[in-house]
């Protein structure tokens, strides 16, 4: 009996000696990385997690609350494919009601939305752009006899609230395409593109060559001007939704003309004006009315709606890929809002971000720390710990689905720059805001471990590349393992 419990304590002793050398291993490979110049004055946190063992091999003020930026989409996109389904689809249904009478329409044409993130946009594989989509309905229409167009278009967007914008959203990003609003109708991305010619010298303003898809009843006010040749858009815009005037200010560079992107504040009202316009294009005589409809308007209800067209979104596994291939802010909102719809019945930002810290409670995943103000990470106010985000990896790591909507670094999205050629071991998800830059993901090892990485690091006053470059060589000496 003593003997076993030598032998045993002898295990032990050995365990304990392996597992404090392997330790030291991973300090000593990482720790020198961690004192580069550029961090010295940084937050940073680290949390390297074997996931076959759940084991961190090594952290970094793992257990710290750290703004995660973009990095926060893995943990919206893991409880859309959990909640909503992989193949969940979004509806976008046209209907009418009333009958056509010599050619002449004077019944309600519906659009519900259902806050299809990629409604009218051909960026996303399977979908049409707004272009195409709108001469399909008005299309529709006109197969059903009509010429003469003397009823009402309807446009419902109150599958989600009537505020598009988180409430930490900064005034420096909602009027930019990036920042844009999640409606309960979004039409190509709740964008649209200024093509603006250069003068001809440093500092002379700009003129206005184009804005497309433009809602006429606002106004573009341009203050860009001329920058150095090759000095990019150093361009910003600024609105906010519902808003009529948009004011641009910034440089692009010297030379051909440019275009930059400003977010639209009103896509169902631009959405009324182009059927309108599409409808004198294919010859349908316009003389009928838009409304938008808000949040508890019921006047339409009691009408008998026949289906025209429907339009479905690509799986929710296909935008979950997108959103973090190229870090798509707006459907990440529209996933948020669409799992809060669907777990509550209403489709906001406060009742997704409530839903989802009970996702992840419900995923063994201690929230102490966790504050989650939207979906996307554009927030500078959301909090998450490396190790909490290492967690939730480690528990999704048998998920193909999920596991393949992260990019693989150097060769996709926003992480083709870094770890090139290293044959797919590197899947991680960027995140970047000023002052801010993350890694979160997957790295699969020399020795076939699979760990799960988190790279955070707030509060630096270098340029984002140069931070990258160093957690890139932290994520190639994970990959040595």
């Amino acid at each position: 009996m003593y003997v076993r419990i030598a032998i045993l304590l002898f295990l032990v002793c050995i365990t304990a000696s392996v597992e404090s050398f392997a330790q030291s291993d991973w300090n000593t490979q990482l720790r020198p990385m961690l004192s580069d110049s550029l961090l010295k004055r940084a937050q940073v946190g680290v949390s390297v997690r074997n996931v076959q063992t759940n084991k961190i091999v090594f952290e970094q003020n793992g257990n710290q609350s750290f703004t995660p930026a973009s990095n926060l989409k893995l943990v919206t996109t893991a409880a859309a494919l959990d909640i909503l389904g992989p193949e969940y689809r979004f509806t976008t249904s046209v209907m009418y009601s009333g009958d056509v009478s010599e050619g002449v329409f004077k019944g309600y044409l519906l659009i519900k939305g259902s806050g299809d993130p990629t409604l009218g946009s051909d960026k996303i594989s399977g979908q049409i752009d707004y272009q195409k989509l709108i001469k399909s309905w008005i299309a529709a229409v006109k197969s059903k006899g009509v010429m003469h167009f003397k009823g009402t278009i309807v446009i419902d967007p109150t599958h989600f609230d009537y505020n598009p914008i988180p409430k930490d959203y900064t005034w420096g990003d909602i009027g930019n395409y990036y920042g844009a609003g999640s409606f309960g109708l979004n039409l190509n991305e709740n964008q649209y593109a200024v093509t603006l010619k250069p003068g001809s010298r440093i500092g002379v303003t700009t003129s206005v060559v184009s804005l497309a898809p433009w809602d006429t009843s606002c106004t573009f006010i341009n203050h860009i001007n001329t920058g150095i040749t090759g000095s990019g858009d150093q361009s910003i815009i600024y609105s906010s939704p519902y808003n009529e005037l948009v004011y641009a200010e910034g440089t692009i560079p010297m030379g051909n003309n440019y275009t930059v992107k400003g977010s639209l504040s009103n896509p169902s009202k631009l959405l009324g004006q182009l059927m309108v316009a599409e409808m004198k294009t294919q010859g349908i005589i316009w003389d009928g009315g838009v409304s938008v409809l808000s949040l508890g308007d019921s006047v339409f209800s009691q009408q008998q709606w026949n289906p025209l067209i429907e339009n479905r979104s690509p799986s929710v596994k296909d935008i979950a890929a997108y959103t973090n291939l190229v870090s798509n802010n707006l459907y990440a909102e529209c996933l948020l809002k669409e799992l809060a719809y669907k777990k509550t019945g209403k489709g906001t930002t406060d009742i997704g971000a409530s839903q989802l810290k009970k996702y992840l409670a419900g995923n063994g995943i201690d929230t102490l720390g966790i504050v989650l103000r939207d979906g996307s990470g554009m927030s500078p106010f959301n909090a998450i710990s490396p190790n909490q985000i290492t967690l939730l990896l480690k528990k999704q790591g048998s998920n193909g689905i999920y596991v393949s909507c992260i990019p693989v670094a150097g060769n996709e999205g926003t992480v083709a720059h870094i770890c090139k050629e290293t044959n797919g071991k590197v899947r991680v998800k960027s995140g970047t805001m000023n002052g801010t830059t993350c890694y979160s993901g997957y790295v699969t090892g020399n020795s076939g471990n699979i760990y799960a990485v988190s790279l955070m690091v707030n509060k630096h006053e270098a340029k984002n590349r140069n931070i990258q470059r160093v957690l890139e060589k932290i994520l190639l000496k994970i990959m040595e393992n």
